[in-house]
Parts: structure tokens; sequence; C-alpha cells
């Protein structure tokens, strides 16, 4: 019997990976990506409000800070990085998929881990161990065997938003891991999610694209990727609670698969065999990436 704690993980994917084909299907019914992302994250900012009100948080900081740490501003600051990262990502990532297909834009996007060893390379100048490297390399030979026979028929728009989208991933992660030494999980949750809705509603203002003469169709996707990252946020986070954030983060490499076959499944798109191999190639380098093989080493050495 699977472990209750795996079926968590294997629920948030699949919600995760079904709005990016949902999202597809949203826009021919008439929604604007920027619509769809603000409410993506009020709803999300809505949830984590409620759950936060509800488990009668009292303090910002967390009951383990260190005095040196609670800096308000650095908090603050944390928190408005994370937030506008949160709403790039969210914008890249389900923009790119009105430019170019589903299962490619999936691709791209899911090259974040590796973004995040250049950025935490910049940063700090933490030299990524060669299994990482070697994935990354690898990564980016099974993203060559996928996009090289459509890559002419590709729209640069799409590509460039995805790419900055994965980009905004790696940032998000790393504030956020930052983040989580000062407050909450649920609290940073809640703030930079509710900083994200305030920076695409400001941008809705700005370029002026917010409708609501939506098709009923439409209406009912923008419901159903509210509900889907709702639910998948919470099993997120039950997921964490009983296998951990390690195993829960390894297992969350099955998105990929899931927005992929959703993809082919109610949008018809197809790859060809090359591309297949593709997938499959970033997939093992998304694994070998994730620090699985030394931990399951780990784990089997204890085991003998």
């Amino acid at each position: 019997m699977i472990p209750r704690g795996y079926l968590y993980v294997i629920g948030c994917a699949c919600s995760f990976g079904f709005i990016t084909t949902l999202a597809k299907l949203t826009y021919e019914e008439g929604a604007s990506p920027t619509t769809v992302v603000f409410f993506r994250l009020l709803a999300g900012s809505l949830l984590m409000g409620i759950l936060s009100a509800w488990s009668h948080r009292k303090n910002l900081f967390s009951r383990n800070i260190k005095p040196k740490l609670s800096s308000p501003w650095k908090i603050k600051i944390l928190i408005v990085v994370t937030g506008i990262s949160i709403a790039v990502m969210s914008l890249g990532y389900l923009g790119s998929v009105k430019f170019i297909p589903v299962s490619l834009s999936v691709l791209l996007f899911f090259t974040f881990p590796f973004w995040i060893l250049l950025i935490n390379f910049i940063i700090d100048r933490e030299v990524p161990a060669r299994l990482k490297i070697m994935a990354f390399v690898l990564a980016f030979f099974g993203l060559a065997l996928t996009l090289g026979p459509t890559w002419e028929d590709l729209d640069w728009r799409g590509i460039a938003l995805v790419l900055v989208g994965a980009v905004a991933a790696a940032g998000m992660i790393i504030g956020g891991a930052k983040s989580v030494q000062l407050i909450s999980m649920r609290d940073l949750v809640f703030f930079s999610n509710t900083v994200g809705a305030v920076f695409v509603g400001v941008i809705l203002l700005v370029i002026d694209t917010f409708t609501l003469s939506h098709t009923p169709w439409g209406w009912a996707g923008i419901a159903a990727i509210c509900i889907l990252f709702i639910v998948g946020q919470l099993l997120l986070f039950a997921a964490t609670r009983h296998i951990g954030s390690t195993q829960t983060s390894i297992m969350l490499n099955l998105e990929p698969f899931v927005s992929i076959g959703a993809a082919v499944l109610l949008l018809g798109e197809h790859l060809e065999l090359t591309q297949s191999l593709g997938v499959l190639v970033v997939i093992i380098a998304l694994f070998l990436a994730s620090d699985a093989p030394r931990k399951f080493s780990f784990a089997t050495k204890n085991n003998q």
C-alpha cells in the first residue's frame, strides 16, 4: 500500500500539472494570461490568509529565530522579492503556452533547478557537485533533442517567456529558502502570493488587459485553475508534513510527465521519437540534480 504522504505528493503533481494545459484552453476562450495569473495568485493569497487566521498566528517571526536575523527590513525585502518572483514565474510560464506547445513550455520551465545552481554560484560562489554539473549538461542535451525538430516553427516570444519564468522560479526558491528561516511557510506563502497578486494587478491596470468578458468556458477554466492551485498547495503542505520536504521535492519531478500527458490527451499535441527521447533525458537530468541518487545510496548503505 502506498504511504499517505506519497499519495499527497502525487495528487499535488497532478493538480499543478494540469494547470498549464487548462491555461491554454482558457486562452482560447478569451481569457488573457495576466488575468488567469491574477486570479490564481489571488486564490492562493486568500487560501493562505484563511489558514493563517484559522491557526491564530499572532507573530510574523518564528520562535526559533535568532535575534540578529529577525530584521523586519530583511523579511520585507525577501517577501517582496519572493512575491515578485512568483508573479513573474507565473506570467512567464503560463503566458508562454499561448505561443508554443505546452509540452515544450513545460520542458523549458523545468530547467529551473539548473538556474538555481547558476544563481547560487554567482551569489555565494557555491560550486556545484560533479553530478549536478553532469546533470546540467545532460539536461541541455535533452533540450536540444526535444527542440531540434521544431525549432524553426517555434515562436521566440514563448521561449523567452518560459525561460524568464524558469529564472524567476529559481529566484522564488532561493528567496523562499532564506525567508522560511525567518517566518513560517504559511505566512510566507500568504504574503508572497499577496505581493504577487498586487504586482500582477498593477500590470493589468497599466497595460489595460483585464477583462471580464470571457465565455462561460473561459470562466470555468479560470475557476478550475484556481481550484487546482489551491488543492495543489494544500496537498503540498500535507505531503511535506508526512514525508518531508526533500522527498516531496524529488517526487514533484512527476509534474512534467503529468503536464505533457495532459497536453497530449486534451490538446492533441504529439512528440516525435527524438523529442520523446529528449524528454526522457531531461527528466533523468532533473532526477540527478535533485540529490535523490545520494540519498537513495545513503539509505541503501544503512539497510545493508
